[in-house]
């Protein structure tokens, strides 16, 4: 019971700051920050309100009883009076104090679980870079370190309650993949995302009306995991945010969270985020044939049911296929003894497909006809039946806080039984090391590049091993997964500078290491919701804070529709072509178009046959060699050029979805007329550039023809409009 005891002399020492610093309550007038754009002030009530200057229309208005809260977790064993987990909220008002351009918020007396705790607690709310900067410091008392039974688990901050827009139907641009767009605040409930992530990959979002916008982002050099939330009160008509941050800790200081009201478009909230990443990250050096290329074939050698699909030798059909298309890489999956998802993190070249030289000999064979060839591995899973997890899974897997394993299953087939993986972690060295020996695995068998599944999807599990690199459980997914990364691309580029490393999806956490990212989430492929609804992709989110970016859409089907293969030109992403299953090879080489029944046996993201039947197989591919020569014909703006989404010009006309790249002096607008059946006319005002000339698509003229400007779109078609600079 000595721990019982102990509780009894807790209680907050805060001294008062020497100077200007009063109780909330003492208050004669109003604490203020400004920037050009707004104000923030604390009334004598204890509101703090930041509001645009001039017409307010999106303020937001938070007491300071509910700006934050904590978790405080006790190691020693939970009673009534010394609780495993106690809740901490603000309580009675804060001492205020104001120096220059900083507000001080000190709390005193914290109680939580009916008894007084030993925590030192001070908010900063100050003005940086002409936003309102949001910081901390949070700590435990104690006579010595880690002397106290009490550490911060988890703080949330800063909560900012009441965000409303007075006149204006405000939007919500939420970086989930590659972007969401919310243009309906009723229908919105209650969002979040964990960060770094697929799901969660940038640390901001912005609350826009068309005039005006509110960003809150992280700018936290470090990129920790943290969770943001959004959520929408119908009653209130009125926003509310926050942000949850992971600490497991007896100290922790708060990195900075910024709030910036301003004026104009998301764009400008896109513009903050990226000055700050390009302050603190180097984006990578990308060859020139990572920049050029126009897509990949990808296909499964073998499946997980251990059905073969493709032989090595059989490279070359692949190779055929792929051309037929215009793509000149390949991704190979399933190509080890497992087939794919099986037997990870082992990669053996199999036998069953002809062996390690015949490996060697195809891939080769691939690079004489101009092809790169990219190999498959996974970077997050174990095989819970392989020898490597037998003999290596304590050191390499990540564990919860009960010491179990974190696992998953997939079962691709309704006649297979399901394959158990268990979780690695990035912070066991073992595990960084067999990653780096599959890069180098790769390159020996004469690969372009290694593909890591998965490492740009998972978020960041919080892993309690005890015997891993990390100190804190919330490590081991951020800045392990970083330098696990940093040093297989270090290493890789100092052997051969041509060689890739890729992974699925994308978020800014992976993305200095990565040259190019396979097409996963939201904004990679069209939504069945579709455009104009409630809810939509809005992919040139993420596209225009980081138009560096290279990244296939992701089509889970042996051929692109046209509608696919027109978004992805339109946004800058590259075509893919998946062969995973019997049927799609079926198709691929026979021609012989699935039925609706064709995949009833498959449970693991099947192609959808109504897609695959939309067009001749013929006609879906010739369109798609089009397309592609088109895109060649003008890769300066559409492969090498910079996506500025519609920023610059005005575009109108039913139906119709244009996005421009950047090249020099020049602007190239890729317009697309959706309507699947009727003709469009579009209008553009580019505002201080003339046009040029105007192209389409067109295998009669070696993939581009010139057209008038001022004709009409025929249906789910595209064109390119050239814009000089005026003089």
């Amino acid at each position: 019971m000595k721990h019982i005891r102990s509780l009894r002399p807790l209680y907050l020492g805060l001294a008062l700051l020497a100077a200007g610093l009063w109780p909330l309550t003492a208050l004669t007038q109003s604490v203020r920050l400004s920037t050009t754009q707004a104000t923030l002030s604390v009334d004598r009530q204890g509101n703090l309100t930041i509001a645009p200057k001039g017409s307010a229309t999106l303020t937001t208005r938070t007491p300071l009883s509910k700006l934050w809260k904590l978790t405080l977790q006790n190691r020693l064993e939970s009673t009534i009076l010394a609780p495993k987990l106690v809740e901490v909220l603000p309580g009675a008002g804060p001492e205020v104090a104001q120096t220059g351009n900083e507000i001080v918020l000190t709390y005193s007396g914290l109680q939580g679980g009916g008894h007084a705790l030993p925590l030192k607690v001070m908010f900063r709310v100050g003005v940086k870079n002409d936003a309102f900067v949001f910081s901390g410091n949070l700590s435990v008392e104690a006579a010595k370190p880690d002397a106290s039974p009490w550490f911060l688990r988890d703080l949330t901050y800063p909560i900012l309650s009441e965000i409303q827009a007075k006149d204006s139907k405000p939007s919500v641009y939420w970086p989930e993949s590659l972007g969401r767009c919310y243009t309906d605040p009723a229908s919105l409930g209650k969002l979040s995302f964990d960060y770094p992530s697929g799901r969660g990959s940038m640390q901001w979002f912005t609350i826009n009306t068309p005039q005006q916008g509110l960003y809150i982002g992280c700018h936290d050099a470090d990129r920790t995991k943290k969770q943001f939330e959004v959520a929408y009160h119908t009653p209130s008509a009125s926003f509310s945010s926050a942000i949850t941050f992971p600490v497991f800790s007896p100290t922790y200081v708060v990195p900075d969270i910024l709030v910036a009201p301003y004026a104009g478009t998301w764009h400008t909230g896109a513009k903050r985020y990226r000055t700050w990443y390009l302050s603190q990250f180097t984006l990578p050096t990308l060859p020139t044939w990572v920049k050029q290329d126009a897509g990949w074939f990808l296909a499964i050698l073998k499946q997980q049911n251990g059905y073969v699909m493709w032989r090595y030798d059989e490279i070359d059909k692949l190779c055929d296929i792929a051309d037929r298309y215009g793509l000149k890489t390949l991704g190979l999956f399933g190509w080890a003894h497992g087939g794919h998802d099986r037997l990870f993190p082992n990669w053996i070249p199999d036998d069953l497909l002809g062996g390690q030289s015949a490996l060697k000999a195809g891939i080769e064979r691939a690079h004489k006809r101009g092809f790169k060839v990219i190999l498959y591995a996974n970077a997050t899973m174990m095989d819970a039946t392989s020898e490597y997890y037998k003999h290596a899974g304590n050191q390499t897997m990540a564990v919860r806080e009960d010491q179990m394993a974190y696992t998953s299953s997939i079962r691709k087939y309704n006649s297979a039984t399901p394959v158990v993986f268990v979780e690695s972690s990035y912070s066991s060295a073992y595990w960084r090391k067999t990653m780096m020996n599959l890069a180098l695995q790769a390159r020996e068998l004469g690969a372009d590049g290694i593909l890591y599944d998965q490492a740009g999807v998972k978020g960041a599990l919080l892993n309690f091993s005890k015997i891993q690199d990390h100190k804190l459980p919330q490590e081991s997914g951020t800045k392990y997964r970083v330098m696990m990364l940093n040093e297989i691309r270090t290493a890789m580029k100092k052997l051969d500078p041509e060689f890739i490393i890729m992974t699925e999806a994308t978020h800014d956490g992976v993305l200095d290491n990565i040259d190019y990212h396979h097409g996963w989430g939201i904004g990679t492929a069209i939504e069945p919701i579709g455009f104009g609804s409630a809810q939509y992709s809005f992919p040139a989110l993420y596209r225009y804070t980081f138009p560096e970016l290279v990244e296939t859409q992701r089509n889970a089907n042996p051929m692109i529709t046209r509608a696919e293969a027109n978004f992805a030109t339109v946004y800058g992403l590259r075509h893919e072509i998946e062969s995973r299953y019997e049927e799609d090879v079926d198709y691929l080489v026979k021609g012989k178009m699935p039925t609706a029944e064709s995949y009833a046996e498959v449970t693991y993201y099947p192609p959808v046959p109504a897609k695959i039947r939309e067009a001749p197989a013929e006609v879906a591919t010739q369109y798609v060699l089009d397309l592609i020569r088109f895109e060649n014909a003008h890769a300066s703006f559409l492969r090498m050029g910079t996506f500025v989404d519609e920023e610059g010009f005005q575009v109108s006309g039913p139906d119709i979805t244009a996005k421009g790249f950047r090249q020099g002096n020049q602007l190239g607008i890729v317009v697309w007329n959706t309507s699947p059946s009727a003709h469009r006319s579009v209008t553009i005002n580019v505002p201080g550039y003339r046009l040029v000339e105007a192209h389409e698509p067109d295998h009669r003229a070696g993939g581009t023809a010139t057209v008038s400007p001022a004709s009409t779109l025929k249906p789910n078609s595209i064109r390119l409009l050239i814009y000089g600079k005026n003089n």
